[in-house]
Order: C-alpha cells, then sequence, then structure tokens
C-alpha cells in the first residue's frame, strides 16, 4: 500500500525552508540586477533558475498527496540548492561577486540544503508511522 495523507489543501508558505528561499532568491535577484548583460545572460539567468526552483520544486512537492511524490520533489529541491552554489561559484570564480557574497549565498544554499533534509527525513517518518498503524 502506498502512503498518502488525507486529501487537504497545505500551505507551503507556512514552511520556514520556503520562507528562507525566497529570502535568499530575493538576495540572489538583487545581485544579479547589477551584472553586465553577458554575465546575466549566462551565470545569472541559469543562478535564477535554479534558485527558483527551490521553492517551486517545495511547494509542488508540498501540495502531493502521495508522500514518495513529495519527498520526489524535495529531493529535485535539494538538487537545484546545490546548482545554484555551482553557478554562485562559477561568478565567484569570474569575479562578478565579491569572496564574501558568495560564502554569505553559499551557507544561504547549504542552510536550505540542511533544512530541506530535514523535511525529507520528518516525512519519512510519517510514512514510517502510516505502516506501522
Amino acid at each position: 500500500m502506498i502512503a498518502m495523507r488525507e486529501p487537504q489543501i497545505r500551505d507551503f508558505r507556512r514552511l520556514t525552508v520556503y520562507q528562507k528561499g525566497v529570502v535568499w532568491i530575493g538576495e540572489i535577484r538583487e545581485i544579479v540586477k547589477k551584472w553586465k548583460w553577458e554575465d546575466k545572460q549566462v551565470i545569472g539567468d541559469q543562478l535564477l533558475r535554479s534558485s527558483t526552483s527551490v521553492i517551486a520544486n517545495l511547494a509542488e512537492g508540498n501540495g502531493q498527496l502521495y508522500f514518495i511524490k513529495e519527498i520526489n520533489f524535495i529531493n529535485n529541491a535539494l538538487g537545484s540548492a546545490a546548482e545554484s552554489q555551482v553557478w554562485c561559484e562559477l561568478a565567484y570564480n569570474a569575479g562578478i561577486i565579491c569572496k564574501q557574497t558568495f560564502e554569505r549565498l553559499d551557507n544561504e544554499a547549504v542552510e536550505l540544503r540542511k533544512m530541506l533534509i530535514a523535511l525529507m527525513k520528518k516525512i519519512k517518518g510519517e510514512i514510517a508511522e502510516k505502516k506501522s498503524a
């Protein structure tokens, strides 16, 4: 039997990891806005896509009824956060962000990844509870 939640509307906006992600993306957007066209088109576009994918996947997963589907979307968000770290590193290596900015964005990405893993573990615990009930 596949574990399923009771059908209900859940508000992903209440998740702390979602809220932190929104702030992180806002910081990234403000940084990218200031870049030259070429940097925006290559690194900036990819960085914005991967970072926004984190919260988009989180929201999509949170809207699922089946636990395993939610875990899959959180896993996608986890990958997008890691990809964002790569784009931040490339921006730093290209000299378009300073070391302090890189470290701040990277640390925030690490924090988001830890939160996503914790959420995944919580959901796996809910699955175990459903199976034992």
